[in-house]
């Protein structure tokens, strides 16, 4: 015996109520997905460690009875130009570096202290003034390198004194004092410097080692006539 099946007819308003109901749910899902994966910002215990902070700079100015009185002449002053302010900072952070550089060096443990959170610029250093120290400690830097050291100091001090001269509007007797205080803060750590980086044998991990790599000559050239760009 067969059996009929009719099929059942919805109503047109409950297929379209299904219909946006199934769409509904459909871009609900999608959309939370976006959602999430668009959340970049990582949760507070992700478990990375907390920024360095650096302890502040050792004032080492004080300890350069030259240097705090160039420093101690633009701080009584207020400047009349806008650049007044930075050049003052920036040129502490020069005079502390070398004031910090003196007391390393002249420290009896020979340890890399004062140096150690000096700040570098590019414009006033070549390297760390902390790596500085350390090459003066092994005697592995060359003369060559401490007179490009002093020579970016001198001119970017001397172009810094200049332009605070200006914008503190300093007289002429106090910016030839001002300049002279400087040359002799440059003086002391370049005699400093002469003598406790260059005296004595290059040593690294206590072995000694050459103070500069140089080029030799193997000794059969000797026998070789000069060179005029003919064979």
């Amino acid at each position: 015996m067969e059996k009929s099946f009719t099929a059942i007819k919805l109503p047109p308003y409950l297929l379209y109520t299904i219909i946006a109901l199934v769409v509904a749910l459909v871009s609900t899902s999608v959309g939370f997905q976006l959602w999430m994966s668009s959340d970049t910002i990582p949760t507070a215990y992700e478990g990375f460690a907390a920024a360095p902070h650096i302890g502040p700079l050792p004032n080492c100015i004080n300890a350069s009875e030259d240097s705090a009185e160039i420093y101690s002449t633009f701080l009584s002053k207020t400047s009349i130009t806008e650049e007044g302010v930075d050049d003052l900072k920036e040129l502490s952070i020069l005079l502390g570096k070398i004031a910090c550089l003196k007391r390393d060096l002249m420290s009896p443990g020979r340890i890399v202290n004062a140096t150690k959170s000096s700040p570098f610029s590019t414009m006033h250093d070549i390297e760390p003034v902390a790596e500085t120290a350390a090459r003066c400690f092994t005697k592995t830097i060359p003369v060559r390198d401490i007179d490009i050291i002093l020579d970016k100091w001198i001119t970017r001090g001397k172009m810094l004194l200049e332009r605070l001269c200006t914008s503190y509007s300093l007289t002429t007797s106090v910016q030839e004092k001002t300049l002279k205080l400087f040359k002799s803060v440059i003086e002391d750590i370049k005699n400093l410097m002469k003598t406790t980086c260059s005296n004595g044998d290059a040593t690294i991990a206590g072995m000694p080692t050459p103070r500069m790599i140089n080029g030799k000559e193997p000794d059969t050239n000797t026998f070789f006539g000069e060179y005029k760009g003919y064979y």
